[in-house]
């Protein structure tokens, strides 16, 4: 399984993540943020960290 971890500093909630991840993989918290909420099913194609325009996340895999 892949470590997923998104800066919470650098997120603005603008979603891209959510839109392009093939495994529904992140969903916004109470804060308007992006979540993995099940890294489990992540497909390791690392589009999230691509698309992200902050930075705000890293997976182990896509090193």
């Amino acid at each position: 399984m892949a470590e997923i971890r998104v800066d919470h500093d650098k997120c603005d909630g603008c979603g891209e993540c959510i839109s392009v991840c093939p495994a529904e993989v992140y969903e916004f918290n109470d804060e308007g943020k992006s979540v993995p909420v099940r890294p489990e099913d992540c497909e390791e194609c690392c589009s999230c960290v691509e698309v992200c325009p902050n930075g705000a996340i890293w997976v182990d895999v896509c090193e």
